[in-house]
């Protein structure tokens, strides 16, 4: 069972760093070429045809800087439980953290955000894993949303669940798209999605920490209507 863990694990950092190197390379390229042309004044002769150029120079570097991110959660999930301290977790405080993380991304596509947690419920959990639950399910919220849309955070018990929901007003998935999105470097590739910055390992990673708890995790979605991502923990976390 460790063996194949083990090839598991070199097989998905093998294939993320052969993403990586490949995703890494273009935005690279991309950025370098444009601050060279500032550099040269080659850009245009007017203030505005900078700007647009550093406007495309962030766009590449917040891809970047994703990827890295990624890469960071995932080595984190992989070193397993030498590194997780489980406790109780207070699952309001963490997603107040992340909205705030979040708030020039939502602030720059006018996308309101709203958190209701009426009690301090909380489960047993690493808080690091907890973050990086929530920073990639309301990340996520936010990119694939509409400008002007809404995301609604939900805390609470439902019988002997805790239960988080993520919904949004964004551009919706189709069914044969929500088939692997799970799996790793899984992206839905569509006209209203290419321009938008991932590596296909956020909703993987998400899922992987989650089965460590013994929680799981649906998403129900419709084109252009919006996505909402489930989350039930039991009560009683079991530590996997």
């Amino acid at each position: 069972m460790t063996q194949r863990m083990n090839l598991e694990g070199r097989k998905i950092r093998f294939q993320f760093l052969s993403v990586l190197s490949h995703e890494l390379k273009t935005p690279l390229n991309t950025v370098e070429g444009y601050l060279r042309m500032m550099q040269e004044k080659k850009a245009g002769e007017y203030i505005a045809d900078y700007l647009e150029m550093i406007d495309r120079s962030l766009f590449r570097i917040q891809s970047m800087r994703n990827l890295i991110m990624d890469m960071l959660d995932l080595t984190r999930l992989e070193s397993g439980k030498k590194n997780r301290v489980v406790e109780p977790v207070v699952l309001g405080e963490i997603a107040r953290l992340s909205i705030d993380a979040f708030q020039a991304m939502s602030i720059q596509k006018s996308v309101e955000i709203y958190l209701n947690c009426p009690q301090k419920v909380s489960v047993k959990a690493d808080k690091k894993e907890m973050e990086i639950v929530f920073n990639n399910l309301i990340s996520n919220a936010i990119k694939y949303n509409k400008d002007g849309g809404r995301v609604d955070v939900n805390i609470g018990m439902e019988q002997n669940l805790v239960v988080i929901r993520i919904s949004d007003t964004g551009i919706g998935m189709k069914p044969e798209d929500m088939t692997n999105l799970f799996e790793d470097f899984v992206r839905i590739k569509t006209e209203e999605t290419r321009d938008i910055s991932g590596s296909g390992l956020g909703l993987s990673i998400v899922k992987k920490i989650l089965d460590v708890y013994g929680a799981t995790i649906h998403v129900q979605s419709k084109p252009k209507e919006g996505s909402t991502f489930s989350i039930f923990f039991p009560v009683e976390t079991k530590y996997l």
